[in-house]
Protein backbone atom coordinates (compact mmCIF):
# COMPACT_ATOMS: atom_id res chain seq x y z
CA UNK A 1 0.00 0.00 0.00
CA UNK A 2 1.44 3.36 -0.80
CA UNK A 3 0.47 5.48 2.53
CA UNK A 4 0.83 8.53 1.12
CA UNK A 5 -2.13 7.87 -1.30
CA UNK A 6 -4.08 6.58 1.16
CA UNK A 7 -3.79 9.22 3.41
CA UNK A 8 -4.80 11.62 0.78
CA UNK A 9 -7.93 9.29 -0.19
CA UNK A 10 -8.83 9.45 3.29
CA UNK A 11 -8.78 13.18 3.71
CA UNK A 12 -10.73 13.91 0.54
CA UNK A 13 -13.46 11.14 2.07
CA UNK A 14 -13.35 12.29 5.78
CA UNK A 15 -13.76 16.43 4.31
CA UNK A 16 -16.95 14.90 2.49
CA UNK A 17 -18.61 13.02 5.61
CA UNK A 18 -17.25 14.63 8.82
CA UNK A 19 -18.14 18.40 9.03
CA UNK A 20 -15.81 19.33 11.50
CA UNK A 21 -12.95 18.71 9.11
CA UNK A 22 -14.29 20.12 6.45
CA UNK A 23 -15.02 22.97 8.03
CA UNK A 24 -11.38 23.07 9.61
CA UNK A 25 -9.38 22.73 6.37
CA UNK A 26 -11.32 25.27 4.68
CA UNK A 27 -10.19 27.41 7.29
CA UNK A 28 -7.05 26.41 7.55
CA UNK A 29 -6.46 27.45 4.26
CA UNK A 30 -6.95 30.79 4.94
CA UNK A 31 -4.61 31.10 7.91
CA UNK A 32 -2.80 34.35 8.16
CA UNK A 33 1.08 34.01 8.05
CA UNK A 34 4.32 36.19 8.28
CA UNK A 35 7.80 35.43 8.40
CA UNK A 36 10.41 36.64 11.02
CA UNK A 37 14.25 36.48 9.70
CA UNK A 38 17.71 35.85 11.19
CA UNK A 39 19.71 36.84 8.06
CA UNK A 40 19.90 33.65 6.38
CA UNK A 41 20.76 31.53 9.99
CA UNK A 42 16.87 31.02 10.72
CA UNK A 43 13.22 31.76 9.82
CA UNK A 44 10.70 31.56 12.04
CA UNK A 45 7.18 31.19 10.21
CA UNK A 46 4.03 32.94 12.47
CA UNK A 47 0.52 31.19 12.05
CA UNK A 48 -2.59 33.18 13.38
CA UNK A 49 -4.42 29.71 14.14
CA UNK A 50 -7.24 30.12 16.50
CA UNK A 51 -8.44 26.74 16.29
CA UNK A 52 -5.68 25.84 18.37
CA UNK A 53 -6.89 27.36 21.30
CA UNK A 54 -8.15 24.04 23.17
CA UNK A 55 -4.37 22.76 22.55
CA UNK A 56 -2.47 25.24 23.19
CA UNK A 57 -4.44 26.18 26.16
CA UNK A 58 -5.22 22.72 27.57
CA UNK A 59 -4.22 21.57 31.78
CA UNK A 60 -2.01 18.94 31.89
CA UNK A 61 -2.27 18.77 35.45
CA UNK A 62 -3.21 15.09 36.61
CA UNK A 63 -6.81 16.27 38.40
CA UNK A 64 -7.87 18.03 34.52
CA UNK A 65 -6.61 14.65 33.17
CA UNK A 66 -8.51 12.26 35.07
CA UNK A 67 -11.79 14.47 34.96
CA UNK A 68 -12.08 14.16 31.07
CA UNK A 69 -12.24 11.41 28.80
CA UNK A 70 -9.61 10.43 27.01
CA UNK A 71 -10.37 11.98 23.25
CA UNK A 72 -7.55 9.44 21.81
CA UNK A 73 -9.45 6.22 23.05
CA UNK A 74 -11.24 4.54 20.17
CA UNK A 75 -14.71 4.68 22.18
CA UNK A 76 -14.39 8.47 22.74
CA UNK A 77 -13.61 9.99 19.46
CA UNK A 78 -15.92 11.64 17.39
CA UNK A 79 -18.39 9.22 15.35
CA UNK A 80 -17.21 10.19 12.16
CA UNK A 81 -13.47 10.05 12.38
CA UNK A 82 -11.82 7.03 10.94
CA UNK A 83 -8.33 6.19 9.70
CA UNK A 84 -5.80 4.18 8.65
CA UNK A 85 -3.90 1.38 10.82
CA UNK A 86 -0.18 1.27 10.83
CA UNK A 87 2.14 -1.34 12.25
CA UNK A 88 -0.68 -3.18 13.80
CA UNK A 89 -0.65 -0.75 16.65
CA UNK A 90 -1.56 2.40 15.68
CA UNK A 91 -4.18 4.46 13.22
CA UNK A 92 -3.51 7.43 11.52
CA UNK A 93 -6.57 10.01 12.12
CA UNK A 94 -6.79 13.36 10.44
CA UNK A 95 -6.69 15.94 12.61
CA UNK A 96 -9.84 18.26 13.12
CA UNK A 97 -8.05 21.53 14.45
CA UNK A 98 -4.72 21.57 11.80
CA UNK A 99 -1.48 23.54 11.76
CA UNK A 100 -0.14 21.23 8.81
CA UNK A 101 -1.20 20.36 5.24
CA UNK A 102 -2.64 16.77 5.87
CA UNK A 103 -2.20 17.27 9.65
CA UNK A 104 -2.37 13.21 11.22
CA UNK A 105 -2.91 12.07 14.91
CA UNK A 106 -1.59 9.04 15.55
CA UNK A 107 -2.35 7.68 18.31
CA UNK A 108 -1.61 3.84 19.85
CA UNK A 109 -4.92 1.22 20.20
CA UNK A 110 -3.11 1.09 24.07
CA UNK A 111 -3.93 3.65 26.41
CA UNK A 112 -0.71 4.67 27.70
CA UNK A 113 1.49 7.43 28.77
CA UNK A 114 3.01 10.28 26.23
CA UNK A 115 6.83 8.77 26.42
CA UNK A 116 8.84 7.94 23.30
CA UNK A 117 10.99 5.72 24.76
CA UNK A 118 11.91 3.09 22.44
CA UNK A 119 9.39 4.24 19.91
CA UNK A 120 12.02 6.32 17.78
CA UNK A 121 12.20 3.75 15.32
CA UNK A 122 8.57 3.35 14.79
CA UNK A 123 8.61 7.16 14.28
CA UNK A 124 11.21 6.64 11.52
CA UNK A 125 9.19 3.43 9.55
CA UNK A 126 6.35 6.25 9.67
CA UNK A 127 8.45 9.09 8.00
CA UNK A 128 10.32 6.20 5.79
CA UNK A 129 6.68 5.45 4.43
CA UNK A 130 5.59 9.41 3.97
CA UNK A 131 9.02 11.11 2.48
CA UNK A 132 6.55 14.31 1.34
CA UNK A 133 5.51 14.77 5.83
CA UNK A 134 7.25 15.66 8.56
CA UNK A 135 6.80 13.31 11.97
CA UNK A 136 6.30 14.85 15.21
CA UNK A 137 6.19 13.79 18.85
CA UNK A 138 5.50 16.60 22.04
CA UNK A 139 6.33 15.06 25.42
CA UNK A 140 3.89 14.87 28.54
CA UNK A 141 5.44 18.39 29.27
CA UNK A 142 6.55 19.94 26.18
CA UNK A 143 2.91 20.69 24.35
CA UNK A 144 1.06 17.53 23.98
CA UNK A 145 -2.31 17.78 25.13
CA UNK A 146 -2.92 14.18 25.85
CA UNK A 147 -0.22 13.82 28.09
CA UNK A 148 -2.11 10.42 29.34
CA UNK A 149 -2.02 8.48 25.62
CA UNK A 150 0.70 7.84 23.56
CA UNK A 151 0.34 9.56 20.21
CA UNK A 152 2.86 11.21 17.48
CA UNK A 153 1.82 13.92 14.96
CA UNK A 154 2.38 14.13 11.53
CA UNK A 155 1.70 16.63 8.22
CA UNK A 156 3.20 17.74 4.91
CA UNK A 157 6.43 19.32 5.22
CA UNK A 158 7.91 23.00 5.63
CA UNK A 159 11.01 24.59 5.15
CA UNK A 160 10.85 26.20 8.26
CA UNK A 161 10.46 22.60 10.46
CA UNK A 162 14.03 21.11 8.64
CA UNK A 163 16.11 24.18 9.55
CA UNK A 164 17.95 22.13 12.60
CA UNK A 165 20.35 23.85 15.12
CA UNK A 166 20.72 27.52 15.59
CA UNK A 167 21.89 30.04 18.46
CA UNK A 168 18.45 31.10 19.67
CA UNK A 169 17.45 27.34 20.65
CA UNK A 170 19.11 23.79 20.87
CA UNK A 171 18.48 21.14 18.63
CA UNK A 172 20.19 17.76 18.48
CA UNK A 173 20.59 16.62 15.04
CA UNK A 174 20.94 12.87 14.15
CA UNK A 175 21.08 11.33 11.06
CA UNK A 176 22.00 8.03 9.57
CA UNK A 177 21.81 6.26 6.34
CA UNK A 178 19.84 3.71 7.98
CA UNK A 179 17.36 3.67 10.16
CA UNK A 180 18.60 1.30 12.85
CA UNK A 181 21.86 3.59 12.85
CA UNK A 182 19.67 7.12 13.56
CA UNK A 183 17.75 5.62 16.08
CA UNK A 184 21.09 4.30 18.03
CA UNK A 185 22.13 7.83 17.74
CA UNK A 186 18.87 8.59 19.52
CA UNK A 187 18.90 6.12 21.87
CA UNK A 188 22.78 7.48 23.07
CA UNK A 189 21.17 10.99 23.48
CA UNK A 190 18.36 10.27 24.82
CA UNK A 191 20.03 8.54 27.71
CA UNK A 192 22.20 11.46 28.02
CA UNK A 193 19.09 13.44 28.61
CA UNK A 194 17.64 11.13 31.46
CA UNK A 195 21.30 10.95 32.97
CA UNK A 196 21.21 14.89 33.49
CA UNK A 197 17.87 14.66 35.19
CA UNK A 198 17.41 11.15 36.45
CA UNK A 199 14.30 12.13 38.84
CA UNK A 200 12.09 12.47 35.45
CA UNK A 201 10.02 9.78 33.84
CA UNK A 202 11.52 10.84 30.56
CA UNK A 203 13.23 14.38 29.42
CA UNK A 204 11.61 17.55 28.70
CA UNK A 205 12.08 17.08 24.65
CA UNK A 206 9.96 17.36 21.51
CA UNK A 207 11.30 15.28 18.37
CA UNK A 208 10.64 15.80 14.74
CA UNK A 209 11.37 12.52 12.40
CA UNK A 210 11.75 12.71 8.27
CA UNK A 211 13.98 11.41 5.29
CA UNK A 212 15.55 13.73 2.80
CA UNK A 213 18.09 13.05 0.35
CA UNK A 214 17.57 9.10 0.92
CA UNK A 215 18.99 9.56 4.62
CA UNK A 216 16.93 9.27 8.05
CA UNK A 217 16.74 12.75 9.93
CA UNK A 218 15.95 13.40 13.98
CA UNK A 219 16.05 16.73 15.30
CA UNK A 220 15.44 16.77 18.70
CA UNK A 221 14.48 19.91 20.72
CA UNK A 222 15.65 19.52 24.69
CA UNK A 223 13.33 21.77 26.84
CA UNK A 224 13.48 23.14 30.27
CA UNK A 225 10.34 24.72 30.51
CA UNK A 226 6.46 24.02 29.04
CA UNK A 227 5.76 27.48 28.76
CA UNK A 228 7.73 30.95 28.76
CA UNK A 229 6.14 33.41 31.48
CA UNK A 230 4.24 35.71 28.86
CA UNK A 231 2.08 32.62 28.91
CA UNK A 232 0.91 33.58 32.48
CA UNK A 233 0.90 37.35 32.04
CA UNK A 234 -1.95 39.56 32.28
CA UNK A 235 -3.15 42.11 30.45
CA UNK A 236 -0.58 43.34 27.37
CA UNK A 237 1.69 41.54 28.44
CA UNK A 238 0.61 38.05 28.12
CA UNK A 239 1.01 36.27 25.17
CA UNK A 240 -0.86 32.84 25.10
CA UNK A 241 2.06 30.82 22.92
CA UNK A 242 2.51 27.45 24.47
CA UNK A 243 5.80 25.97 22.54
CA UNK A 244 5.54 22.14 21.02
CA UNK A 245 7.79 20.58 18.27
CA UNK A 246 6.34 22.56 15.34
CA UNK A 247 7.18 25.99 17.30
CA UNK A 248 10.23 24.84 18.77
CA UNK A 249 11.19 23.72 14.51
CA UNK A 250 10.30 27.06 13.07
CA UNK A 251 6.95 27.19 12.89
CA UNK A 252 5.00 29.29 15.71
CA UNK A 253 0.98 29.24 16.38
CA UNK A 254 -0.89 31.92 17.98
CA UNK A 255 -4.19 31.62 19.11
CA UNK A 256 -5.13 34.97 19.38
CA UNK A 257 -4.90 38.06 16.98
CA UNK A 258 -3.02 40.56 18.92
CA UNK A 259 -0.18 38.31 19.67
CA UNK A 260 0.54 37.33 15.86
CA UNK A 261 0.85 40.89 15.16
CA UNK A 262 2.83 42.00 18.14
CA UNK A 263 5.57 39.63 17.87
CA UNK A 264 8.77 41.45 16.95
CA UNK A 265 12.39 39.15 16.57
CA UNK A 266 13.37 39.93 20.74
CA UNK A 267 9.78 38.41 21.26
CA UNK A 268 10.88 34.89 19.93
CA UNK A 269 14.23 35.18 21.13
CA UNK A 270 12.95 35.48 24.85
CA UNK A 271 10.85 32.86 25.00
CA UNK A 272 13.10 30.25 23.24
CA UNK A 273 15.90 31.68 25.93
CA UNK A 274 13.40 30.47 28.38
CA UNK A 275 11.94 26.77 26.88
CA UNK A 276 14.63 26.02 25.08
CA UNK A 277 17.59 23.34 27.29
CA UNK A 278 21.17 24.38 26.24
CA UNK A 279 23.35 21.42 25.82
CA UNK A 280 26.96 21.58 25.54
Amino acid sequence: MNLQRAIDDLFAAQIEEWPLLHDAVARHQQVRERSISWGDDFKIRLQYNPARSISSTASIEQEAIERRPCFLCEGNRPPHQRGIPFLEKYILLCNPYPILRNHLTIPLHSHVPQRIGKKAGEMLQLAQQLPDYVVFYNGPACGASAPDHFHLQAGLKMPELLQGDNELRSCLVMEGDTLQETEELFNDVYSYLQGRDPGKEEPMLNLIAFTQNNRYHLHLFPRKAHRPCQYFETGERQVLVSPGALDMAGLMIMVREEDFNKMRHHDIEDIYSQVSLPVI
